[in-house]
């Protein structure tokens, strides 16, 4: 039997410690980094503009609520940007009023403050604001603090400013690189890929012999695939809404419903070379010790199947007739009996590979 050894070893070891180190210092070459300093870069813009025109040309008194209101509504998105700059321009709202009624019936005190961030965290909760929840609390915080919360004409002008905000937010998320990241989304997905392709062709090397068989390490690739899944998920949907509204959506060439097609594809894929690994761990019998027509061709198979899942734009012709061929030939009434059942399992499992990548045979386009 195959060996159970749950020790994890030095190169994935390795692998988790790049993670970590990734996580804390993200790489400036990636795209998702360069994505969130051109974010970071384009709220900082938007938060001086909007504090330059509220204060300096309009000349508004209450001009520090532009650049918090701007910079709450530079979103991931355009199309965010619109939908969340309206939550603003409610919670915002809600906020200023707020502020005004707890100083104008408690006084200009600590109890006023108190009133006001307890009611504004209970509006927050609120479905039309949910989003922007601590918005409805800090603005009022920010006003009551700032004192003549009760007047009039500062109330009004605490208004105007917030407009300023949200209008040069949207603005300048609209204008200055419109994101766009579905770059971040083609990457992953094809990672996938390749990291399916990868693992077919370590499999099929391990059972004929050029490898360690070792269907556990094979399982928790298969996971950490799994994991990715979920993120390239994500972004697929992150790139849908980054389209919507967006003057640079015709720029590129990825359609997202077409990759969603396809990564659901490479997770069917994964879940069956999982149970080739599966099929390995559990046999009756070592690898070492299968019929050696059956194992030439079916490693020789799967590996040829993982240079086309790796890369389907090859040219690569179908895989069915050659395990169409494996299936009759192996069809035999002097298999023993112990055999059959794990050459089947492999088998299907194999067919249920073929059949995905037959699906999807080139990268989508746009």
């Amino acid at each position: 039997m195959p060996a159970t050894d749950v020790t994890v070893p030095r190169d994935e070891w390795r692998d988790r410690a790049r993670a970590r180190a990734t996580s804390l210092v993200p790489p400036l070459r990636s795209p998702r980094t360069r994505s969130d300093l051109v974010q970071i870069l384009k709220a900082v813009l938007a938060a001086v503009l909007a504090w330059y025109v509220a204060a300096h040309l309009l000349g508004l008194t209450e001009s520090f609520m532009a650049p918090w209101t701007a910079m709450l509504t530079v979103h991931a998105t355009v199309y965010r940007s619109f939908t969340r700059g309206g939550q603003v321009v409610l919670a915002s709202l809600a906020g200023i009023v707020l502020a005004y009624l707890a100083v104008e019936f408690v006084g200009q005190s600590p109890a006023a403050l108190g009133v006001a961030l307890l009611v504004g965290m209970l509006l927050g909760r609120l479905r039309p604001v949910r989003d922007e929840g601590s918005t409805v609390a800090t603005t009022a915080l920010f006003v009551v603090t700032a004192g003549h919360a009760e007047q009039g004409p500062v109330l009004l002008d605490r208004v105007i400013c917030t407009g300023v905000g949200i209008a040069l937010g949207v603005i300048v998320n609209f204008v200055v690189l419109p994101p766009l990241d579905d770059r971040l989304a083609r990457r992953e997905v094809d990672a996938l890929r390749a990291q399916l392709g990868e693992l077919l062709r370590e499999m099929a090397d391990a059972l004929r012999g050029d490898g360690e068989v070792d269907p556990l390490a094979w399982l928790r690739r298969s996971r950490r695939a799994e994991d990715r899944i979920g993120r390239a998920r994500e972004l697929l949907r992150h790139t849908r809404e980054a389209r919507r509204g967006n003057p640079r959506r015709r720029s590129r060439q990825l359609d997202p419903v077409a990759y969603e097609t396809l990564l659901l594809r490479i997770d069917e894929g994964i879940a069956q070379a999982r149970a080739i690994a599966r099929t390995v761990q559990h046999s009756p019998l070592e690898p070492s010790r299968w019929d050696e027509d059956f194992c030439e061709m079916w490693t020789q198979l799967l590996c040829d199947l993982g240079e086309r899942v790796a890369d389907p734009e090859a040219g690569l012709p179908s895989l069915q007739p050659r395990l169409h061929s494996l299936t009759q030939q192996m069809s035999r009434e002097d298999l023993p009996e112990v055999e059959w059942p794990v050459y089947g399992a492999l088998i299907n499992s194999t067919r249920s590979i073929i059949n995905i990548l037959d699906e999807v045979l080139t990268r989508p386009q746009g």
